[in-house]
């Protein structure tokens, strides 16, 4: 069990940084769709005007789906079982991927990351991912 923990923290960290280059899809992917790209509005005084946090909440809803895709093919090669398992996994992903999104905005500036709902959806497509690799694994013969 300890060891599943350890292993599920070693695979938050490294989405972490996949997360990093999902959300620069996004970035890329919210222009390509006329949306502005975030930080257009980024005042080199370090303020945080709405228009920004608008963009990064974009740029995270854009990058939600992206996510999905990547932890259920994490939980899929992880031969998660059942939905409860995945949501296990999918939660201490999501945990340290949180954590490293609340520290990166405390980076230049505070930017209130954790007040904005594509954080969250974010967040929440982490766990939806193995939690549908669970149930998809569900079906699986035996290990």
């Amino acid at each position: 069990m300890t060891r599943r923990i350890l292993i599920d923290v070693g695979l938050g960290l490294l989405l972490a940084v996949v997360g990093q280059f999902a959300q620069l899809a996004a970035s890329i992917i919210g222009p390509a769709l006329g949306l502005p790209h975030p930080y257009d509005y980024a005042p080199a005084d370090g303020s945080v005007p709405p228009a920004l946090l608008d963009q990064i909440n974009t740029m995270f809803l854009i990058a939600a789906p992206l996510m999905v895709l990547v932890t259920f093919g994490l939980g899929w090669l992880r031969k998660l079982r059942g939905p409860a398992e995945g949501l296990t996994s999918g939660a201490i992903w999501a945990a340290v991927v949180g954590l490293s999104q609340f520290l990166l905005g405390l980076g230049q500036g505070v930017v209130d990351v954790m007040g904005l709902v594509g954080t969250w959806v974010y967040l929440a497509a982490l766990v939806l991912g193995p939690v549908l690799a669970g149930l998809a694994g569900a079906r699986r013969p035996a290990r």
